[in-house]
């Protein structure tokens, strides 16, 4: 199984996305720090596929011209699909495709396990509204509140 740093990768995406509802003070707390820390791991993985995409672009582009030349010298004239498939056959261009393909993927992972947090947080305001609710309908609460505020 996959480690981050002696962490079991699982166990912490699955402690990210999940929620102790005994300990809703805690993740309160700690939402906003596992929040930044997946937003910048979203980034990464978008810079890293904006890369990928990049740089298959280029090889695309020069494999395109040599392609060219090499048929041309062979036959005389290249039409654009055989030029279009010597590109693609070609085992520089499948590589920079195949991690282009890699790193898009990576980036819908990462941008899954946001997009859970972001619920989580959603949920944590909800359910942070809710208990506000009961507490002011439950005199004691309403009167331990009241005491811990200063307001009698």
């Amino acid at each position: 199984m996959a480690k981050l740093h002696d962490i079991e990768v699982d166990d912490y995406l699955a402690q990210c996305v999940t929620m102790d509802p005994l300990q809703l003070e805690e993740e309160f707390v700690q939402l906003p720090a596992t929040l930044a820390y997946w937003n910048e791991r979203y980034a990464e993985a978008q810079r890293g596929y904006l890369r990928a995409k990049v740089e298959r672009e280029r090889a695309s582009s020069r494999l395109t011209m040599e392609c060219r030349a090499v048929l041309e010298a062979k036959k005389g004239k290249a039409t654009v699909g055989d030029v279009e498939a010597a590109v693609n056959g070609h085992p520089e261009y499948m590589k920079t495709k195949d991690l282009e393909l890699d790193t898009e993927i990576e980036k819908s992972r990462v941008y899954g396990v946001l997009d859970a947090i972001r619920a989580k947080k959603e949920m944590l305001i909800s359910l942070g509204a809710h208990i506000r609710a009961e507490m002011q309908g439950d005199p004691t609460l309403r009167d331990q509140a009241r005491s811990r505020s200063g307001r009698d």
